[in-house]
């Protein structure tokens, strides 16, 4: 484990959107530590609220444990992986034991991307349809891949990119926190280069919002990312706003 971790500005925000009643969407992080969590729920009487808050509570505390803790041994990149991995499965056994013993909770579930950045990388581990990007010279790139319906379609030929966007075609997960006893997690490390900005997010933002408007509007406010933040969220409900809506930005 490097034991200089580079300075990073973090700025996140979260809003219930135009037509929902309640945000149950969670987001955390940790500017000192390099680290960022976001959860999307779902589930009725503000259960999706409680599994969304339980994940991003339980993983941040158990990532901020790892990357605090003194240790001589050298840590791998692979290590780190299958700790993100561990952790986010362990939060998911704890919401699906939840939702088991208390009826209020029956049935919620969570999305969960949770971002760790160490020198000169970045891990990733996720759930279900809450994305990370990378921003770099100019252009936004999706790190992750959905785990969800439209996703499969996709990767079947059924749809390109562009015409599931234009098809409407409603987001159904296929892999969710709590929902079963175990579940599968997807991991990757990615080289990081000076001035990279990675962008967190729920699906409330990027049904709402296309990619080129998104790099356009970081790259306006690249030098705040506090106001980007905002004005990512502001973009998402001047266009709609039909879901929750969640950003957080990472930037050195």
């Amino acid at each position: 484990m490097p034991q200089a971790l580079t300075k990073l500005r973090i700025a996140g925000y979260t809003h219930a959107g135009m037509r929902r009643e309640y945000n149950q969407d969670h987001i955390g992080f940790d500017q000192e530590l390099g680290i960022a969590v976001l959860a999307d729920g779902m589930g009725g009487h503000k259960a999706g609220e409680i599994a969304a808050h339980m994940t991003v509570k339980f993983v941040l505390e158990k990532l901020r444990k790892f990357v605090l803790q003194k240790t001589s041994v050298s840590i791998t990149g692979s290590q780190l992986l299958e700790f993100v991995s561990t952790t986010i499965s362990s939060s998911n056994a704890e919401i699906f034991r939840a939702q088991q013993e208390q009826e209020a909770y029956k049935g919620m579930g969570t999305t969960i991307v949770a971002t760790l950045v160490i020198g000169s990388h970045i891990y990733v581990g996720h759930v279900g349809d809450s994305r990370l990007y990378l921003y770099r010279n100019r252009k936004v790139k999706r790190l992750t891949k959905d785990h969800s319906v439209v996703q499969d379609l996709i990767d079947r030929g059924f749809y390109t990119e562009r015409e599931a966007r234009e098809a409407n075609v409603g987001h159904v997960v296929t892999r969710a926190m709590g929902t079963k006893s175990a579940v599968d997690v997807d991991t990757a490390e990615v080289p990081r280069l000076p001035y990279d900005l990675l962008m967190l997010c729920s699906d409330g933002l990027t049904d709402m919002v296309s990619d080129w408007q998104i790099a356009e509007t970081i790259a306006e406010n690249i030098t705040d990312l506090d106001l980007a933040a905002k004005k990512l969220i502001a973009l998402a409900n001047q266009n709609g706003g039909k879901d929750n809506i969640s950003v957080i930005l990472m930037q050195s």
